[in-house]
């Protein structure tokens, strides 16, 4: 099936675009990593957004993804890894999935942990985003996953069938027992290092050899997920319509800059959402 609007993730701005999408009845996918925003679940209590004081944000979540899956949005769980532009379509292929649309919207938002030393520079010489993609580059090796969300404990579990050895550092509370395979270390990374690939992990629990470290956040770089798109400190540029660079696709919420106001995203994603459907109808025709 071919959409015509394929919004990247799953937040306020995204769930806002999907919306306002399907109010123009326009065949609308939502894609995104969490089931819910990482950052909003943690807020006890959300004061400032408008007419509806003193919200839990699991609540609001909550709210915000029904409407949109009673507006008719289809919802994927998945990671988008790349997009790409193809005789009037755009490719997106996720972990799992590829889907094909005529539109983009670009709702990932950002990540907010600071990101490793040396992680940059091992990037495709032993360190991984996505252990169902590269895990089997591991097999019969040690590894560590760094999980900053919940979802890393699936795929440490993936990992630990395969590799020798997993050392799984999780950066947040684990609400349920761990598979008994992993090798649980409670400390923060802060070096990753080796001659010419991956070798070392450095963390406050002490040093670990390893073949590869796999990174678990809440979203990719943005500058990641397509070639060409104009990013500027790590924050996707757009117009006033939402429009980035490039033609039929569009960007909303954290992704764009501060301020990261739950507000601001769902205003960007129906402004996101309505220009791509007159891009549609305008431009495509």
């Amino acid at each position: 099936m071919i959409y015509d609007v394929a919004i990247v993730g799953g937040g306020p701005a995204g769930l806002a675009a999907a919306v306002n999408a399907r109010r123009r009845n326009k065949q609308t996918v939502l894609i995104s990593k969490e089931i819910m925003s990482s950052k909003i679940i943690q807020a006890h209590q959300i004061e400032n957004y408008l007419g509806i004081p003193q919200i839990s944000g699991p609540e609001l979540m909550e709210r915000m993804r029904k409407h949109a899956e009673v507006e008719g949005a289809i919802n994927i769980k998945d990671e988008i890894q790349s997009i790409y532009p193809e005789e009037q379509l755009f490719n997106l292929v996720g972990r799992e999935n590829a889907v094909e649309a005529r539109t983009v919207v670009l709702a990932p938002g950002v990540s907010t942990t600071a990101e490793i030393a040396g992680e940059a520079e091992y990037a495709g010489r032993g360190i991984s985003y996505c252990a169902t993609c590269d895990g089997m580059f591991f097999k019969n090796k040690s590894v560590a996953m760094v999980g900053y969300i919940p979802e890393a404990e699936a795929e440490a579990a993936f990992l630990a069938e395969i590799c020798a050895k997993v050392y799984y550092f999780p950066q947040y509370q684990p609400a349920t027992d761990l598979d008994s395979r992993l090798v649980i270390v409670q400390g923060k990374p802060k070096a990753i290092s080796g001659e010419g690939k991956v070798e070392l992990l450095t963390t406050t629990a002490g040093e670990f050899e390893v073949a590869g470290v796999f990174i678990e956040r809440a979203g990719r770089p943005v500058d990641q997920l397509m070639d060409g798109l104009h990013v500027e400190n790590g924050f996707i540029l757009v117009d006033y319509t939402q429009a980035t660079n490039l033609p039929g696709v569009f960007a909303a919420g954290d992704c764009t800059g501060k301020p990261w106001q739950i507000s601001r995203a769902v205003g960007q994603g129906q402004v996101a959402a309505l220009s791509a459907v007159h891009y549609l109808s305008e431009v495509m025709g």
